[in-house]
């Protein structure tokens, strides 16, 4: 007997077998045991998701000779449509069968009765390749079809099929598989075939996969090609030429020693072994991504590519502020693949900047301090403020003068209805962080805001990062505004050192109409209140 590939030999036979979309299993098996059926379902969705395959179970569902089960897979009908004999089951490929003649000769074949069961089903796949004129002859029929006729119309791109199509259709939109789900499908599978394959493999097939299970089986069955009973993650690298998690995680041991030499071969070796540098690159920033998330959740749910040992070595190596500089780096390099020759070079360059980059060392500026304090209570304790963008107190003191309530008020809602989803990289690391800050104040040409540590503040007040910030908020403000950026400690400081230079400039003025008052006579006091014709004095 020749040889079943597994992705035939493990296709689901009923609906039960099919795995992640639930949401139209349901749906579907509910609408035959209803006798709801509609006369044409359009399936969507990515490839390797079960179009087809629940398109032939719902045939055979609905063609059963079964009274209790169904789909039995035992009766002569659930047995001709699983080999793709049955008369009235038929299988269309689009992109072979797309013209206005297949669709006629389609359309005349529909007319007549079933010749075994109970339904005709049309299957047709890939449907957005058949052309004007083809879904022009079929829109008729799959408008109104003979009671006895269903279609199942499947794509991988919806968006090329006619809307007058699509409103005629019952539309289900399959997803793309989880990556747990996968791995455990595969590992049934390995388990039935006596296949030792390890976790590490499993895993990397999953993630080459990309969220197909049909592709996920090929590519086990290469694999069992290929090293025959036994997978390690080596041999799936060697046969898809892509690093392992350990080559990748020792890239990052070399930036983190500054070892270029090193660096430099192994890069060397990578490109030797055939390595896909742009799936290399991606998977270098989903390393550096879950290890931020894991250096500031702590939880090893949030990992699925790293390990919990190799997220802690990671998270030993690299603070969250040299990831995310590192994740810039790489995703700038990764845009710039597509017109690029040799695509090592632009990975060796970034790997470089990756070693050359450094946090700017945090020292005090002791030349001209950003707050000098000024008659200050001495409970009220001065903050060090240490960044880029700096201002006297005394220019915060003129900033809070000019500011009013009502424009920060405008300035919030605006902010606030940001959409932060529209940037990418550092705009939309910056975007966040102003819409998560509090507005301390606001005026026509200047916005202060507060945030909760020093880190996001220096970030934001970084010369560069500045000037990202205040060129996005000038599209969405009124007028171009200065932005600087506090933290609650400096905020409240400015608060009480605004309060007393304000009762500073009060007090003399006070002082001088009392000393007025007790210089002037009483008839001028009183001719300053009433005029000079307005009281008498009149005498003992």
């Amino acid at each position: 007997m020749a040889y079943l590939a597994l992705y035939r030999k493990y296709r689901p036979s009923r609906f039960d077998e099919v795995f992640g979309q639930q949401h139209i299993v349901e749906t579907l098996k509910n609408a035959v045991e209803n006798n709801k059926l509609a006369h044409a379902y359009l399936f969507c969705g990515p490839r390797g998701t079960g179009k087809t395959t629940v398109a032939k179970i719902l045939a055979k569902m609905v063609n059963c000779e079964s009274e209790a089960e169904r789909p039995c897979c035992k009766c002569a009908s659930c047995i001709d449509i699983q080999e793709s004999a049955h008369p009235d089951v038929v299988e269309m490929d689009a992109a072979s069968n797309n013209g206005v003649d297949e669709a006629r000769e389609l359309v005349e074949k529909v007319k007549y009765a079933p010749m075994s069961g109970k339904y005709k089903v049309y299957i047709i796949d890939e449907v957005h390749m058949m052309t004007t004129g083809a879904f022009n002859a079929l829109l008729k029929t799959i408008e109104e079809p003979p009671s006895f006729c269903i279609f199942v119309l499947a794509t991988t791109e919806p968006h090329k099929i006619p809307s007058t199509i699509i409103s005629r259709c019952q539309r289900f939109d399959f997803k793309k598989l989880s990556k747990k789900v996968i791995q455990s499908n595969l590992m049934l599978v390995c388990n039935k075939e006596s296949i030792n394959c390890s976790k590490e493999a499993v895993s990397l097939i999953a993630d080459l996969a990309d969220g197909g299970m049909r592709d996920a089986l090929s590519i086990l069955d290469q694999c069992i090609a290929y090293a025959q009973d036994d997978i390690t993650v080596q041999d799936v690298s060697d046969v898809y030429g892509v690093a392992t998690t350990a080559d990748k995680i020792e890239l990052y041991q070399l930036i983190y020693r500054q070892d270029v030499k090193q660096l430099i071969e192994k890069l060397s070796e990578i490109e030797t072994n055939g390595i896909d540098i742009r799936r290399l690159t991606t998977d270098l920033i989903n390393i550096a991504k879950e290890t931020v998330v894991y250096i500031y959740s702590k939880n090893m749910d949030t990992l699925s590519v790293l390990s919990e040992e190799n997220a802690k070595e990671m998270a030993s190596m690299f603070d969250s502020n040299a990831l995310l500089k590192y994740i810039d780096y790489l995703i700038d390099t990764l845009s710039k693949y597509r017109d690029a020759t040799n695509t090592m070079t632009y990975l060796e360059v970034c790997l470089l900047k990756m070693v050359e980059y450094k946090e700017e060392p945090v020292t005090v500026k002791t030349e001209e301090p950003v707050i000098v304090v000024k008659e200050v209570p001495k409970e009220v304790k001065k903050p060090v403020v240490i960044e880029n963008k700096s201002y006297t107190d005394e220019q915060y003191y003129q900033m809070l003068l000019k500011a009013t309530k009502k424009i920060k008020e405008v300035d919030a809602k605006i902010i606030s209805g940001i959409f932060a989803d529209n940037f990418l990289g550092k705009e939309k690391q910056l975007i966040d962080l102003v819409k998560e800050a509090e507005i301390m104040a606001s005026s026509k040409t200047n916005i202060i805001l507060t945030v909760g540590n020093r880190t996001e503040a220096n970030f934001i007040n970084n010369m560069e990062n500045n000037e990202i910030v205040e060129k996005m908020m000038e599209k969405y403000l009124p007028n171009k505004k200065d932005i600087v950026c506090v933290t609650r400690e400096e905020r409240d400081f400015l608060i009480t050192y605004f309060k007393n230079e304000r009762s500073k400039a009060q007090k003399p003025k006070k002082e001088e109409e009392k000393k007025q008052e007790e210089t002037e006579s009483p008839e001028e006091r009183l001719a300053s209140l009433f005029g000079k014709d307005g009281f008498d004095i009149v005498g003992e």
